[in-house]
C-alpha cells in the first residue's frame, strides 16, 4: 500500500549493514584479504558490481587496524595503561581482576576487533566453585558479530543485550540474554542465530539479576567512531567502495599482463594455395611440428612453414598510465584513511624527527586519541562493574562503594607516537628552564611513579652532601 521502504541512508554501507552479522564477517574478510572477493562476491554483485578475477592486491584493511593495534594500548599493561586513581586501595584489585582477565594479551583482541567491526562488546563475567561461590572474575572480550541486538539507556549503559555464539563442534547455539527487567536466560538450541526466543524452546538456566548480587546488566559496549547510530563505524568501513575500486584496477591491470592464463602465442599463416585463397594456419602440437627440447629448458621449439609466423599476443596498454591510476587512486585512498602514512615512512628516509611523523600523522594521531577515550571510558565502566562483583563476593578488601565513587578511576595522558630519549631530554631541559619543577616535568612527560621515586631519591642525595659542606659551601 505504501510502496518499497525508503531509508534515511542511501549509501552502500547502510545497506550492507542491515544484515548485520553478514557485514561483520564481510569486513573480517577485508581484514583477513585472502579469498575476499570470493567471500563478498554475492553481497557486491546484488550492488551491481563484478568482481571476475578481482583480488585483494591493494587492500589496505589490515593495514589500517593493525596502526590502531600497535599504539592505542601497545607494550606491557603498566605503559599502556598507566592508572590514575585518588582511592590508594583501587591498585591491587584492579591489577587482579586484569590478571585473571590475561589482558596483557586480550587488550590486543579488544582493539584489534574494536578497529576492525567499529564495535567493542565486553562481558563481565564470574567463574565459581563447586558450592556456586564466586572464585574469579574477569573481563571477556565479546565477538560483535555474536550479539543480536542490545539497548542502552541515556547514559550508553546497556539495558539488555541478546549473545547468539555459535558452538560448532556440537553444531547448536548458545543463546544468552541480560535484561535489567527481566534478568537472565540461557539457551541451547540448533536455529537459526537470532530467531525468535518463543522458538528457541525452555531455557537451560534463567534467574534474576539480584541472585548474581548485582542491579545491571554486566556488559559495555564502546563504538570507534560514533556516528550517532546503535552501532559504531570502523576504521575502513567508511573506504569500502573505494578500496573495491582500487583492487579492480589493480586486478585488471594483472589480468591484461597475464591473459588470464591463456595462450600468449598466436600462429599466423601469409600463404595462398593456388587457386589464390589463404592458407590455413598450421597445425602446432606434439607429434606435428612442436619438437621439445631436452631438459631443462621447459618451452617448446616450434618448425613453423615458411609462410608462418610467430607472434606474442600483448595488449597495446600503456601500462605506466595504467599503474599511475592506481597510485592516484591509493593516494586519494590514504585521504580517507590516514593510517596508511605510517607505512610511508621508509620511503621519506630515516631521518625524520619524531616531531616531523607526529605532523605528517596528525589526522591518524587524531583518530587514535578518539577512539582510545571510547575504549577506555567502556573499559572504566567494565573495570567498575568487575570490582562491585569482587567485591561483593568477598575477593577484595575494603575497596569502598560504587555509589560513593570510590571506584573511580582514569589513565594518564601518553603519546600515541612515543617521544623519543633525546626529544624527552630536550622537552625536560626546556620546561625545567622555565621554571616548572623537575618532578613535575618528568610527570608530565609519562613518568611512573616509580621512576618518579627513583628520581627524588636522586636529586635528594647530592642535596644532602652539599648540606654537609661541599667545596665551599655556598653551591
Amino acid at each position: 500500500m505504501f510502496g518499497p521502504t525508503i531509508f534515511a541512508m542511501e549509501d552502500v554501507v547502510a545497506r550492507r549493514a542491515l544484515d548485520q552479522r553478514g557485514f561483520y564477517r564481510m569486513l573480517e574478510a577485508y581484514y583477513l584479504n585472502n579469498g575476499l572477493y570470493e567471500v563478498t562476491r554475492p553481497e557486491l554483485f546484488a550492488g551491481g558490481m563484478t568482481t571476475r578475477g578481482n583480488k585483494g592486491l591493494r587492500n589496505p584493511a589490515n593495514r589500517s587496524v593493525e596502526f590502531h593495534v600497535t599504539h592505542t594500548w601497545p607494550g606491557s599493561l603498566q605503559k599502556s595503561l598507566p592508572l590514575l586513581a585518588a582511592n590508594p586501595n583501587l591498585a591491587q584489585p584492579l591489577q587482579q581482576v586484569w590478571a585473571w582477565s590475561n589482558w596483557a594479551v586480550k587488550k590486543q583482541l579488544a582493539v584489534r576487533w574494536f578497529a576492525m567491526f567499529g564495535d567493542w562488546f565486553c562481558k563481565v563475567a564470574t567463574s565459581s566453585a563447586a558450592n556456586g561461590a564466586v572464585q574469579r572474575v574477569y573481563l571477556q572480550n565479546i565477538k560483535p558479530e555474536w550479539v543480536s541486538d542490545f539497548e542502552t539507556d541515556e547514559r550508553g549503559n546497556i539495558t539488555m543485550i541478546r549473545l547468539d555464539m555459535p558452538l560448532e563442534k556440537a553444531n547448536a547455539t548458545l543463546t544468552e540474554i541480560w535484561s535489567r527487567q527481566s534478568g537472565y536466560a540461557l539457551y541451547r538450541h540448533t536455529r537459526p542465530a537470532g530467531s525468535e526466543i518463543n522458538y528457541l524452546g525452555r531455557p537451560l538456566e534463567s534467574k534474576p539479576l539480584r541472585d548474581f548480587g548485582i542491579d545491571f546488566v554486566p556488559f559495555v559496549h564502546a563504538p570507534f567512531i560514533d556516528i550517532g547510530q546503535k552501532r559504531g563505524m570502523g576504521v575502513f568501513t567508511h573506504a569500502l567502495d573505494k578500496i573495491d575500486e582500487v583492487n579492480r584496477m589493480a586486478s585488471r591491470l594483472h589480468q591484461l599482463i597475464f591473459r588470464y592464463n591463456r595462450p600468449t602465442m598466436a600462429v599466423l599463416a601469409n600463404g595462398l594455395d593456388a587457386n589464390g585463397r589463404p592458407l590455413p594456419p598450421p597445425r602446432v602440437g606434439p607429434g606435428l611440428t612442436a619438437l621439445r627440447e631436452q631438459e631443462p629448458l621447459e618451452d617448446e621449439v616450434l618448425t613453423l612453414p615458411g609462410t608462418s609466423k610467430l607472434e606474442y599476443l600483448v595488449p597495446a596498454l600503456n601500462y605506466a598510465a595504467h599503474l599511475e591510476a592506481i597510485a592516484a587512486m591509493s593516494s586519494e585512498l590514504e585521504e580517507d584513511l590516514p593510517e596508511l602514512s605510517y607505512y610511508r615512512q621508509k620511503e621519506l628516509g630515516s631521518n625524520l624527527s619524531g616531531k616531523a611523523v607526529r605532523l605528517m600523522l596528525s589526522q591518524a594521531v587524531n583518530r587514535t586519541t578518539e577512539a582510545r577515550g571510547n575504549l577506555e571510558s567502556a573499559l572504566v565502566k567494565a573495570d567498575k562493574m568487575a570490582l562491585t562483583i569482587g567485591a561483593n563476593a568477598g575477593l577484595f578488601g575494603d575497596i569502598g562503594s560504587y555509589s560513593a565513587g570510590d571506584l573511580d578511576h582514569t589513565f594518564a595522558e601518553r603519546e600515541v607516537i612515543p617521544f623519543s630519549a633525546e626529544e624527552n631530554a630536550a622537552t625536560l631541559a626546556s620546561e625545567v628552564g622555565a621554571g616548572v619543577p623537575l618532578t613535575l616535568a618528568a610527570k608530565r612527560r609519562g613518568w611512573q611513579a616509580q621512576e618518579l621515586e627513583e628520581l627524588q631519591n636522586a636529586l635528594r642525595v647530592p642535596q644532602e652532601g652539599i648540606l654537609r659542606g661541599g667545596n665551599d659551601g655556598r653551591q
